[in-house]
């Protein structure tokens, strides 16, 4: 076999197996729904404010926040509060997806639930969280 040749053929095959690799986790996020995110910036107060209407139809909310390498997970608990979490596994600091009933790490599979604790490991550690407060129409979230 020619020497281009076979350089042609094995980048192929890298290529489709990293994309066999990658795949699943990116059908994962089409499915669980976080391919919608509310994105903001924070304020001059160093907060972050999340129009309450964006849980009308549902507990959970994915925000992009500008600036931030991690996302926000905003989750309505059922006595009318929020909790606001950093999507940040806490085992190797890689970005978390929602799943059926919470969140998961793709490099190690951690697992956490919708109020951040640790449900499998390797992580250990329970999300970051942030304070979240109803002000009006607006959720305020600070550290």
């Amino acid at each position: 076999m020619e020497r281009r040749t076979f350089l042609k053929a094995s980048c192929r095959m890298c290529l489709l197996g990293a994309a066999g690799l990658l795949l699943p986790g990116l059908v994962e996020n089409v499915k669980a729904g976080n391919d919608k995110y509310y994105k903001t910036k924070v304020n001059d107060q160093n907060q972050l404010e999340i129009p309450l209407a964006l849980f009308d139809d549902t507990t959970l909310q994915i925000v992009r926040v500008k600036g931030w390498d991690y996302d926000l997970a905003v989750h309505k608990k059922e006595d009318g509060t929020f909790a606001a979490m950093l999507m940040k596994c806490t085992h190797m600091d890689n970005q978390l997806s929602v799943n059926g009933s919470g969140f998961s790490c793709s490099m190690h599979g951690s697992q956490y639930d919708k109020d951040g604790k640790v449900t499998k490991g390797p992580a250990e550690t329970a999300l970051v969280q942030y304070k979240a407060v109803i002000n009006q129409n607006t959720i305020i979230i600070s550290e």
